[in-house]
């Protein structure tokens, strides 16, 4: 019936280690004519049920050895696979979860069967981080609370400094931070329409800058939980709070600060949230600078952390914002760091060239470091200031921890 020329390339099919499907198409006829010669040749042959591509039919077996990190995976397939590439696409290897370590081919019969061991991927700090970031999704619920045109318009400012999320006992820091959010906001919102309001983010806001648990620098400090764990809680809780906060007045403008525990941290914190909320009426001040300026008619607002030498701060944004400086007669620097309430004034004989320099206080709980220096005392607070466009400030509002 087949002669004997096709009954040799048959024969000789065998030694090529490819699928009875490729064999039958590179001879040039069809499979079931190619698996009748090879059985009336003696060659033991069984029915396969291909998929699609003719690849694999069957998983074999599958063992993880969860403590050790290791596995061994084998399939029987149609054909001999070449590349690690063919390999783990044949095996299904989550690539994220496992490396292909070795592999190995044996003949089986008409088929293929492929053995791989494989180890379990160890994860850096930066993947775990990355993986914070792929899988976020944001818990937030919109405020429902509507906006009400009141009988005057002002710009406000909300400094959030020193946080320090992350802070070994500070365990309360977001519940006060939401608290604190809501009551300010909401004492504004009950005398006045608020316009512009300025919002000011980084300055310790994570306790940490290195996976050490180390500040900028390098000086430990005492952390609760792992750097990209607080990363990851510090970027949920701002997200949260800025959505809020945006609720609340027609323009927010979100200044980032950086300070002297997460100069990079922050930086890329702010970053992430700049990317993940873009608004029209959200304007991102998230450029890294130390010193900042915005300018509201007379109202000039200066903001830096504060970790530096403040005397001669007057000079400097005289110098620095000149312009800003002409234009404006009501100016103020607003700092943290020292974690407490203090104003500076100075007035010279014009009032007009005043200049006030305020340290905020935090909502951050004293550590030991604090405690031990004596540095105790300070009353955990957030304060809201309001400002009338002509006039300066016209009012302050204070969150105080109970």
């Amino acid at each position: 019936m087949y002669s004997q020329e096709l009954k040799d390339k048959v024969a000789k099919s065998r030694g090529w280690k490819l699928s009875n499907v490729e064999c039958a198409r590179r001879i040039g006829i069809t499979l079931d004519e190619y698996l009748k010669i090879k059985k009336s040749l003696g060659f033991v042959t069984k029915k396969l049920i291909y998929n699609k591509d003719h690849n694999a039919e069957k998983l074999n077996s599958e063992s993880y050895d969860l403590e050790k990190g290791t596995g061994t995976i084998e399939k029987l397939v149609s054909y001999n696979p070449r590349t690690p590439e063919e390999i783990i696409q044949i095996l299904g290897i989550d690539t994220n979860e496992w490396k292909l370590s070795q592999y190995w081919n044996k003949e089986k019969n008409d088929k293929w069967l492929v053995s791989a061991l494989v180890t379990k991927v160890v994860k850096t700090k930066e993947d775990h981080l990355k993986d914070i970031l792929d899988n976020f999704k944001p818990n937030y619920q919109p405020v429902t609370i509507r906006k009400q045109k009141r009988h005057k318009y002002v710009s406000c400012v909300l400094s959030m400094q020193d946080m320090h999320i992350g802070k070994d006992g500070n365990d309360d820091i977001i519940e006060q931070y939401f608290a604190s959010l809501e009551q300010l906001t909401e004492s504004v919102s009950n005398n006045y329409f608020i316009n512009d309001l300025v919002y000011v983010i980084g300055g310790d806001i994570l306790n940490m800058d290195t996976f050490n648990g180390t500040t900028t620098s390098g000086t430990p400090v005492e952390n609760s939980d792992k750097a990209y764990k607080v990363y990851a809680e510090a970027f949920d809780a701002l997200y949260r709070g800025i959505r809020f906060l945006k609720e609340r007045c027609e323009t927010l403008h979100i200044m980032y600060i950086p300070g002297n525990h997460d100069r990079l941290s922050s930086y890329h914190l702010v970053h992430a949230l700049s990317k993940a909320i873009q608004e029209d009426s959200i304007l991102w001040h998230s450029d890294y600078a130390e010193r900042k300026v915005l300018t509201f008619n007379n109202n000039f607002f200066a903001f830096e952390h504060g970790d530096v030498n403040t005397k001669n701060s007057l000079l400097v944004y005289a110098t620095e914002f000149s312009e800003d400086w002409g234009t404006t007669k009501f100016r103020t620097l607003y700092t943290g760091h020292y974690h407490k309430k203090k104003t500076i004034e100075y007035i010279t004989e014009d009032e007009i060239t005043g200049f006030s320099i305020k340290i905020i206080p935090s909502l951050s709980k004293t550590d030991y470091w604090h405690y031990h220096n004596k540095f105790i005392g300070s009353k955990r607070a957030a304060i809201i200031e309001v400002h009338d466009y002509d006039n300066g400030k016209i009012g302050e509002f204070v969150y105080n921890c109970i």
